[in-house]
């Protein structure tokens, strides 16, 4: 048959424009026909739909009882509906003989670049083949078989993207059945979150177009030498957040570090198969989908039941179902596994899924969680909102600071659910908490348990702009327990609040106790007890976590203590310490008052008047408490020394100072105005003195010693009106009951209870119930020495005695010492007298004084130039008189009456005395004489003050005649009966 075609067109209307085709042909077919249809280049602009410079040219040959067809097309751009498509080339074959016994096509075609909203590509190219064999009743074939290839230097979907992929597929088949396989290739995979070194998959197809038709398969999808993207590897590090010293925080950290592993290096391998026929489609997940990492970590999806599929996914309408099993193991991961009874998904409809879940090794450093089966139930909503429901157990055990706690159970049945923003709450009030064991702070507790409930309506909570709202709520918190040691303790709390706020990456909870205390049985009869009104912790939860709050009203009371510890008060704060391996807790500006014990009786004092601690700074830091700060008296903030102070929490022991170097007495501070125990005992004191005092304490005892340094001490005793200049170092060996040990030195400078004396060196012990052990006490006095003989005396007694003794006093001395006018002795003097002192006065019981050997007395005043008979006797024998026995007796009140006998015997020497008084010889006349013996006998009552008169009135009656005169008119003016003078006269031995 003879074809001519001449001037033929064709129009083709497309979205750019209308294309204009011609074409033309000429021949017998299966002879010599040809025949040629072109599209001249052309352009089309457009912003949805363009061609630039497309061309196109289709050729058509029949000879030798064959036709042969040939297409090339290209265009350096096309538009289509916004994808950019340039550089495209296509070319196609086909040939067949007239009869169309046999067909054979080819074809290929290659894209330089694809540019669109979601899909790209570069350097894209196809190529097909296939031939057929045609039915001898049919075009049909009978037997087929072909295939065909793509490559891409890179296609991107999204955020999917491949390298240097290629796809090959083979088939083949008889009629309208056939069967086939395929794999795909490629250098680079990105998607899905994931990077894949070596992406590649493969699989066979069956298919049957006969009746309605279907199609089979059966696919291998592998991601070898994958890793998770940067972005994913950091969602899934914050997905478990930096809890470090909480129980979570060693087996989040080794969970975390060991996903981080396995994220770094995996294979990844995704078999399934998949069926399409007239009622849809199916892909089907009946064998494991396994991530197997280089660390050995494996994560599988496998199905549940070994006689149902895993997954099954189905058109039209999109269903979802399956039962799956979800395990993880190795590598360090924690071993879980996650069981789903069913999963359903519709359209329209939300996404459920039922199961349980069971953790069984998830330990790290003696950290663990555990759960047999959680019950979890996940709900999605079809277009937003979800929601997930957790029942049953779940058992915690891990680091607490530097403690632990151990077996913290909680019994959950909460909902965590999302909808423009997500939120967590218990499905039934308050969750349970059982805790079987907790050592903190060197306490242990065990089988505790509190109610968990939540605050405004949620645990937490965060909103559409991921604000973070709910907390929760513990009431009546108690936990029994022992220290590490076994004392008995107990912890408990009011109430106890936390409120979240922030967002999700920068979390803020705001932490509140109502009455926390804590009470220690240490020993029988010692409870130490610390609680205090309110406790707040406001927790800052980002890159790095922090805490502060305040503590407020807390009272601290130890029965071993002299007093308790009230008004406490101070700021507080918590971080990482600069390792990152613990917490430092830090406490800044604290304040608290110390209240001594009240006294056992009425008739006791408090140890020490209210005293305040000021500028309180502490550390906690690897287990070791630190603190130091300001003493002050509460009245008046008075200060009076500084204080360090530190502690080792789990040796439960610990020490601290009170240190000052100088406590100034004086108009603006007393001694019992720091303790109540000096009143009365030290008055008017002035100057200067140094303090040092050393607590130490354990886990059963607390003990205290300290030194006091006078440094120059000017005061009144209640019972020695005059010290002054004392100086020396007091060290106190239990500073609470105020006792030394043997041997305590001080020096006084000068010391008066009635008689003034100086230079004083004093030994002494400090005993309990304010005893004093005088060991050892010397002054000088009149070119001697008066000691204290060693006696034990009470301070603030009613009543003290001791005795003095007088050791080689000069008379000389004594004698300008007592200010005796008139008067010049020579001599050594020694003696005893014990004095009784009370607050008004000093008594002199059965004292005697003594010259230890001869002496001179001259007296050289013209006191008794008018007195005649035996005074004048013996006036005139003491002008210069030489003793060789002196006595003097004293009994009586220093500041009022002493009565003293005096008795001292000699002869006189230097000019003779008239003795014609005594010795009247008649028609003698005037009778004088030397070295008469002479005895004196003289009793005198009078004031101690006045006692140098007293040893006047040895050669001047007339004085103490005359004081005894003005004596007797001031007992007469107040009533008093005068009492006698009595004065024996002297006489001769």
């Amino acid at each position: 048959m003879d074809l001519e075609i001449t001037n033929g067109t064709a129009v083709v209307d497309a979205p750019f424009g209308a294309l204009t085709l011609t074409f033309e042909g000429r021949g017998e077919l299966g002879r010599d026909f040809s025949a040629v249809a072109r599209l001249a280049p052309v352009s089309r602009p457009g912003s949805d739909y363009a061609l630039a410079n497309a061309r196109a040219e289709l050729a058509l040959v029949s000879r030798d009882e064959t036709l042969d067809a040939r297409l090339g097309a290209s265009a350096d751009m096309i538009i289509w509906d916004g994808a950019q498509v340039e550089g495209v080339v296509l070319t196609a074959a086909a040939r067949a003989p007239l009869d169309l016994a046999r067909y054979d096509f080819e074809g290929a075609g290659r894209v330089r670049a694809v540019r669109s909203p979601q899909f790209s590509g570069e350097s894209v190219t196809i190529a097909l083949g296939a031939e057929a064999l045609a039915r001898a009743d049919s075009l049909e074939p009978s037997t087929w078989e072909g295939e065909g290839h793509a490559s891409a230097a890179r296609l991107a979907y999204r955020d999917n993207e491949i390298s240097s992929g290629r796809f090959d597929a083979h088939f083949a088949g008889q009629d309208a059945q056939g069967r086939g396989v395929w794999s795909f290739s490629g250098d680079r995979f990105a998607g899905f979150a994931l990077v894949s070194d070596a992406p590649g998959g493969n699989g066979e197809f069956n298919f049957d177009l006969r009746g309605n038709g279907h199609a089979d398969g059966a696919a291998r999808l592998a991601l070898s030498r994958a890793r998770l993207n940067p972005g994913a590897q950091q969602d899934l590090r914050d997905a478990f957040p930096g809890l470090a010293e909480t129980p979570v925080g060693p087996t989040f950290a080794q969970a975390e570090a060991a996903l981080d592993r396995a994220a770094d290096a995996f294979d990844l391998t995704a078999p399934f198969s998949w069926r399409w026929d007239e009622s849809g489609a199916q892909i089907t997940v009946a064998a494991p989908i396994e991530a197997r990492a280089a660390s050995r970590t494996v994560l599988r999806l496998s199905p549940l039941r070994q006689d149902a599929p895993a997954i099954v996914l189905q058109w039209p309408g999109a269903a979802l179902s399956g039962a799956v099993a979800v395990d993880l193991e190795g590598g360090g991961a924690p071993t879980a596994q996650l069981l789903f009874d069913t999963l359903d998904w519709r359209p329209d409809q939300p996404f459920e899924a039922d199961g349980t879940l069971s953790i069984s090794q998830w330990r790290a450093e003696g950290a663990s969680i555990a759960t047999e089966e959680l019950g979890v139930r996940v709900a999605i909503q079809p277009r937003s909102g979800g929601r997930i429901d957790l029942t049953g157990p779940a058992r915690v055990t891990g680091p607490l600071g530097d403690g632990e706690v151990r077996d913290l159970v909680a019994t959950l049945d909460l909902a965590i659910a999302w909808n423009a923003g997500w939120r967590v709450t218990p499905n039934r009030g308050c969750l349970p908490v059982r805790v079987d064991g907790l050592d903190v702070a060197g306490l242990s507790f065990s089988a505790g348990a509190f109610a968990l409930c939540p605050l405004h309506g949620a645990l937490i909570a965060a909103d559409v702009r991921d604000n973070l709202s709910g907390g929760f709520l513990i009431q009546r918190l108690g936990l029994n327990g022992r220290m590490s040691d076994a004392q008995p303790a107990r912890i408990s709390a009011d109430a106890v609040t936390a409120a979240f706020s922030g967002t999700s990456d920068n979390v803020l909870l705001a932490l509140e106790a109502s009455r926390p205390a804590l009470t220690i049985d240490m020993a029988e009869g010692r409870t130490l007890s610390l609680g205090v009104t309110r406790l707040s912790a406001n927790a800052h939860i980002a890159d790095r976590w922090s805490i502060d709050g305040r503590f407020e009203a807390g009272v601290f009371t130890d029965p071993t203590l002299p007093g308790s510890v009230s008004a406490i008060l101070g700021h507080w704060s918590a971080a990482p310490d600069d390792d990152g391996e613990g917490a430092v807790i830090r406490v800044n500006a604290g304040e608290a008052t110390l209240t001594a014990n009240r006294p056992a009786s009425a008739d006791e004092r408090p140890l020490f008047n209210p005293l305040r601690l000021v500028g309180v700074s502490g550390l906690v830091r690897d287990g070791r408490i630190t603190a130091d700060g300001s003493l002050l008296l509460a009245e008046r903030g008075r200060q009076l020394a500084r204080f360090t102070a530190e502690h080792d929490i789990e040796a439960g022991v610990g020490r601290a100072n009170v240190h000052a170097d100088t406590i100034m007495f004086g108009p603006d501070l007393q001694p019992y105005e720091i303790s109540e125990l000096a009143r009365g005992m030290a008055e008017n004191v002035r100057g200067g003195m140094g303090l040092d005092a050393n607590v130490a304490w354990t886990r059963e005892d607390i003990h205290a010693t300290g030194t006091l340094r006078p440094l120059g001490l000017n005061l009144a005793l209640s019972t020695i009106p005059v010290v002054q200049d004392v100086r020396g170092s007091i060290y106190f060996d239990d500073l609470f009951n105020l006792t030394t040990p043997p041997g305590q030195l001080i020096n006084v400078g000068l010391l008066n209870p009635g008689v003034e004396v100086r230079n004083g060196r004093i030994s002494f012990q400090l005993l309990p119930q304010q005893r004093v052990n005088i060991e050892r006490a010397e002054f000088d006095f009149a070119s001697g020495t008066l000691a204290v003989d060693p006696t034990e005396i009470k301070l603030g007694a009613d009543e003290t005695r001791f005795s003095l003794s007088l050791h080689g006093i000069d008379a000389a001395a004594l004698v300008q010492e007592l200010n005796v006018p008139d008067l010049s002795a020579t001599g050594r003097i020694e003696g005893a007298f014990p004095l009784r002192l009370t607050p008004r006065s000093a008594f002199v019981e059965g004292g005697v004084l003594r010259a230890t050997g001869g002496g001179a007395i001259a007296y050289t005043g013209n006191a008794g130039q008018e007195m005649t008979g035996p005074a004048r006797v013996a006036f005139d024998a003491l002008r210069s008189f030489d003793y060789d026995g002196l006595e003097l007796r004293l009994d009586g009140d220093l500041n009022g009456e002493v009565v003293s006998a005096i008795s001292f015997s000699g002869h006189n020497s230097g000019r003779p005395v008239d003795v014609s008084p005594i010795a009247d010889l008649p028609g003698v006349g005037s009778v004088t004489a030397r070295g008469v013996p002479f005895h004196f006998n003289v009793q005198v009552h009078a004031p101690f003050r006045r006692l140098a008169d007293t040893a006047a009135t040895i050669i001047d009656p007339e004085t103490i005649l005359n004081r005894s005169e003005a004596i007797e008119q001031e007992q007469q003016d107040s009533g008093e009966t005068p009492a006698a003078v009595d004065q024996t006269g002297p006489a001769t031995r």
